[in-house]
């Protein structure tokens, strides 16, 4: 059975609506599974666990849509919170394979550089890799302090959540903005199961004549090891040509093919009815990242416009040729641990520890120019990142008529990281160890100081962040339809960065000599209340306020040697309003939520052409506010139709000292290179969006089924910058993807599918070009992605 796009089924029943008990169907057992008691059912007359959402029990209506929004099971009906949940089987009907291209099927997420998202059109779009973003990711109840570190490929993912709106409360930290919240499948008790998937895809190369091929392969082996304890072990393996296409030999490497690979081990021990352990390590490596492309060209170029003229290569929206002299790649590699420990105290009182440690490593290197000429064809990145957390959960039963859980959480962060970026600005090899370059071991004559490089900058930093918190969030019960919902967070940060630059000599150095040893720390309140309604057994309607926060981080670079690098912790106050409704005998779901919420010292990221850098300010405030609805449809049999519409207005209400794109206009910009973005729509930030699936499926015979999918997604125009410059807008793009297949019943299961069916050609982010800003020159280069072309392939899957 294929799912519709918006759901989510989990092997757990929900919570109750409020007032009511949670009634034990015959045949089922309480089981504690990992921090919460979950109801599975053991006598195979119930509904199986694997069963696909959409799946009818009776033919008729939609399949109750279960979410961990609330760190608990319960059924998105119940739930006062705005949300889309999106399982395996969604995505791979879709065929979404990683977090990139999770906007697709989530209208209120839009997808930045580097794993920067950005929820209902706020998030942090930073390079630095020294701020945490104000979209929290977790996975498997862990908070990621640097997702974009991560390898991104889904593997074994059972399901993937994405909250709208503040979750700091309860899901570790720094989640201002909203959180995608990514579950994996649990091993399963008692059963051995192996499934294996593959898709085999062709893509447009528009740089090149051929076009591109990919691979993504998965499996998953489930193996019981006693009664009460199983071992899931799952490996995954991608790569693919590059969507653009690399002229020029720098004689280095220049790897531009993506490829990620990777396995993570669980074991789950059920040691008795009141110990469950949860233990889970992984380990994945990701290389090759495609050359970025140059979007348009500024009038008076006199770097980049003669070098693109010389290198055959016209810069436009759908240019996806690029060139280099200097060396190209990014590695990455990722490990970590986890271990999840719940002991039930007695009547339906659970208390969980989940401790786990992460270590990213990645070395990045490309050339900034973006052309065969030495102009600053060297940018090297070295970064190291460690983090450890540790939470500690007190849980009390769904059932009772006050709910909830009190908790106490630690992390802590280590960041070490170098920069080496140096050119020779078109100066002749010849030339540069003479006066005035100087660049060379020397010593030269007539030359008083000897130079690494024509141009260039350096820095080395130490960022280190520590953070304790106190949180807790309950239900009351008032009668058998109110529920009032209150809840609070305690959180203490202290984050230190020791920082040295530009040690090196350069004849242009970009920036000044400095070191900094600078410090901070903050205690911040963030809370919640409200209350939810039960209007009808299948209406209901919630109002919530409360606050987000996330904590201070720090610039990587300083523009003066007494400059402030520290970024100041960034609030935001919300207020949501939602319904919850299921009509016409569960043929028709119709929810809607309505927000509107104030962020102040937003961290945001803008370029500083002196700095030949990127660097990070806090705004003063933006105000976000929108709706979103989402509905699926059962209207007849085999037949599901389902849909999502956000519609967002995010402008910055204040921005003293937001930087200028060369040429703005804007008062301020022509003396001091900056002016307030108050009345600017904040980055990324489509006013509509909206996504539709529909699926029709047919019996063939027997047990096989045919099956066909159509998805849409609509986007009104963004813009990438902060100051709104033209040359980093995007139009409208409309995307179409379809795929037919049958589904054999017996595990196996197979599909032709088409993505970006019409091939519309456009950027997953742009950026302002950094060499021609330092002359005051409007050029922007882009980042295509693999949503960027069509795609046509093969699924195949087995289960058994």
């Amino acid at each position: 059975m294929v799912p519709p796009a918006v759901a989510a089924q989990a092997p757990s029943t929900p919570e109750p609506a409020p007032g009511t008990s949670a009634a034990r169907p015959a045949g089922v057992t309480e089981e504690k599974s990992g921090d919460q008691t979950e109801l599975r059912d053991v006598s195979g007359e119930g509904e199986s666990a694997e069963q696909p959402f959409g799946a009818e029990k009776d033919n008729s209506g939609i399949a109750e849509i279960v979410v961990t929004a609330q760190r608990r099971s319960e059924s998105l009906q119940r739930v006062p919170v705005s949300v889309t949940a999106l399982t395996a089987d969604t995505l791979s009907s879709r065929n979404v394979n990683d977090l990139n291209q999770l906007a697709l099927a989530a209208p209120t997420l839009q997808i930045g550089l580097l794993g920067n998202y950005s929820i209902r059109g706020v998030g942090t779009l930073a390079l630095a890799s020294t701020v945490d973003s104000s979209v929290a990711t977790a996975v498997d109840e862990v908070n990621i302090g640097r997702p974009g570190f991560a390898v991104n490929l889904f593997n074994d993912v059972e399901r993937v959540e994405v909250l709208n709106g503040p979750q700091g409360l309860l899901f570790g930290r720094n989640a201002s903005a909203g959180l995608l919240n990514i579950v994996t499948a649990r091993p399963v008790l008692g059963e051995f199961h192996n499934s294996f998937s593959t898709e085999l895809a062709s893509f447009d190369r528009p740089g090149d004549s051929t076009d591109g091929q990919s691979i993504i392969v998965r499996e998953t082996i489930n193996v019981p090891i006693t009664e009460t304890s199983a071992l899931r072990l799952n490996g995954f393996s991608s790569q693919a040509d590059s969507v653009t296409t690399l002229f020029g030999s720098s004689g280095e490497r220049q790897d531009t093919d993506p490829r990620q690979w990777g396995t993570r081990a669980k074991y789950l021990n059920d040691f008795t009815d009141r110990l469950s352990v949860y233990l889970i390590g992984e380990y994945a490596e990701s290389h090759g990242t495609p050359t970025n492309t140059y979007r348009s060209v500024g009038v008076g170029s006199t770097l980049i416009g003669p070098q693109l003229v010389a290198d055959g290569i016209t810069a436009a929206p759908d240019n996806f040729r690029g060139s280099s002299d200097g060396a190209i790649y990014r590695d990455l590699s990722n490990v970590g641990a986890q271990a999840t420990i719940a002991y039930d105290l007695g009547g339906g009182v659970v208390l969980s520890d989940i401790a786990a440690w992460k270590r990213y490593k990645l070395v990045n290197r490309f050339d900034i120019d973006l052309t065969s000429a030495d102009i600053l064809n060297t940018n090297l990145t070295d970064t190291d990142f460690e983090q450890y957390s540790n939470e500690i959960r007190l849980t009390f039963p769904s059932a009772s008529r006050l709910s909830g859980q009190v908790g106490l959480y630690y992390y802590y962060a280590d960041t070490d990281s170098s920069l080496d970026t140096h050119g020779g600005y078109l100066v002749p090899e010849a030339a540069r160890p003479n006066p005035p370059f100087c660049v060379g071991p020397g010593p030269t004559a007539n030359c008083s100081q000897q130079n690494l490089y024509v141009i260039g900058r350096d820095f080395v930093y130490a960022l280190n962040n520590e953070s304790y918190a106190a949180f807790g969030q309950m239900t009351f019960d008032v009668t058998q339809s109110l529920r009032l919902i209150a809840g609070a967070r305690v959180t203490y940060d202290d984050l230190s960065i020791i920082q040295s630059q530009n040690q090196n000599n350069y004849f242009r150095p970009l920036g000044v000599r400095a070191t900094f040893d600078q410090s901070t720390n903050n205690t911040n309140l963030s809370w919640k209340a409200g209350t939810q309604y039960q209007i009808t057994q299948d209406i209901m309607a919630y109002a919530t306020v409360g606050s987000g926060y996330k904590g201070a981080g720090a610039n990587d670079n300083g523009a003066t040697v007494d400059a402030n690098l520290i970024v100041k912790p960034e609030t935001s106050d919300n207020v949501e309003v939602g319904m919850r409704s299921s009509l016409f005998d569960h043929r028709l779901i119709v929810n809607a939520s309505v927000f509107h919420t104030k962020f102040k010292n937003y961290q945001s990221q803008s370029f500083d052409a002196d700095l030949t850098a990127f660097v990070i300010q806090n705004a003063a405030s933006l105000t976000s506010r929108g709706s979103e609805i989402s509905i699926i449809a059962k209207p007849f049999r085999g037949f599901t139709l389902n849909g999502t519409v956000s519609l967002v207005d995010s402008k910055f209400d204040s921005f003293p000292g937001a930087q200028c794109y060369p040429g703005q206009t804007t008062e301020g910009c022509a003396t001091s290179g900056s002016f307030d973005a108050a009345g600017f729509e904040t980055p990324t930030t489509p006013r509509f969006t909206s996504s539709v699936q529909a699926i029709y499926e047919r019996p063939i015979s027997g047990t096989v089924s045919g099956f066909v999918q159509a998805n849409y997604y609509h986007r009104s125009e963004i813009n990438y910058q902060v100051n709104g410059a033209p040359g980093s807008e995007i139009g409208p793009i409309d995307i179409l993807g379809a795929s037919v297949g049958v589904d054999f019943g017996n595990g196996a299961r197979v599909s032709l599918f088409c993505n970006n069916c019409t091939n519309e050609h456009y950027p997953a982010y742009v950026a302002s070009d950094p060499i021609d800003a330092t002359t005051n020159v409007a050029t922007f280069n882009q980042t295509f992605s693999m949503d960027s072309v069509r795609k046509i392939g093969i699924a195949i899957s087995l289960d058994f």
